[in-house]
């Protein structure tokens, strides 16, 4: 007996079911922002609410507010670089977290930008790097020096990878493994330059001397955000 071809109606309800179950994974609820300013972004951060824009899509922007735990928890389940649902006055939209402000000294939430896209249409978007394996030059005494945590990659939203895995179980002391050695899921374009190291496996002095410098750079990074401390007045 003949095997039976699907039917290109059957085809398109697989993808159209996987695109919703992606789509239900990451949902959050936004209401219309009235009031802008400073004084009312304030009142609104202390009422549990902070301030939101939504922008894209060919289409005008949208001051919203959303509730703070709920995107602390989205971001914590990994929102910052998956497709959401961004719920408001009964309609849904596609939206992407595009920008998040953090108060320097607090560290809580401030503002968010959701950018609104078109689920046919690529877009660039970071996504984390995942080291896997056992480099034998860590067994030997080496150490691991990671050089990039995220990537810049294009693609689909529907296809945007939670991690990219690094596989690390080839290299030895001195080993560098660079973008380009990297494998990215069908769909998915690495654009971030093919030629930057992702990770090496550094003799111990060596690793001692690029966390000396590594420390020195954050330090002075700190001291430059905690003298911006200003609150957004959008």
């Amino acid at each position: 007996m003949a095997k039976e071809e699907p039917r290109m109606g059957y085809m398109y309800c697989v993808d159209q079911c996987e695109e919703d179950k992606i789509m239900q994974q990451f949902q959050l609820a936004a209401e219309v922002r009235h009031e802008t300013g400073k004084g009312a972004n304030n009142r609104l951060r202390r009422s549990g609410y902070i301030p939101a824009v939504v922008y894209g899509a060919s289409k005008e922007n949208v001051n919203l507010k959303v509730e703070e735990r709920i995107v602390s928890r989205l971001m914590r389940q990994g929102g910052m670089n998956r497709l959401l649902t961004l719920k408001v006055d009964g309609e849904e939209k596609a939206v992407l977290m595009q920008d998040v402000q953090v108060h320097p000294v607090r560290g809580t939430l401030q503002h968010i930008d959701f950018l609104e896209v078109r689920l046919d249409e690529k877009v660039n978007v970071t996504v984390p790097v995942q080291v896997i394996g056992d480099a034998p030059g860590v067994l030997e005494g080496g150490v691991l020096a990671q050089a990039l945590w995220e990537l810049e990659v294009s693609c689909l939203p529907t296809e945007i990878p939670e991690v990219l895995e690094v596989d690390i179980s080839g290299l030895g002391i001195g080993d560098t493994l660079l973008v380009k050695d990297i494998q990215a899921p069908e769909g998915v374009e690495i654009l971030t330059d093919p030629e930057e190291a992702v990770v090496s496996i550094v003799a111990p002095q060596a690793a001692d001397e690029v966390d000396e410098a590594v420390e020195g750079e954050e330090a002075a990074e700190g001291a430059e955000e905690a003298g911006e401390a200003e609150e957004p007045a959008e």
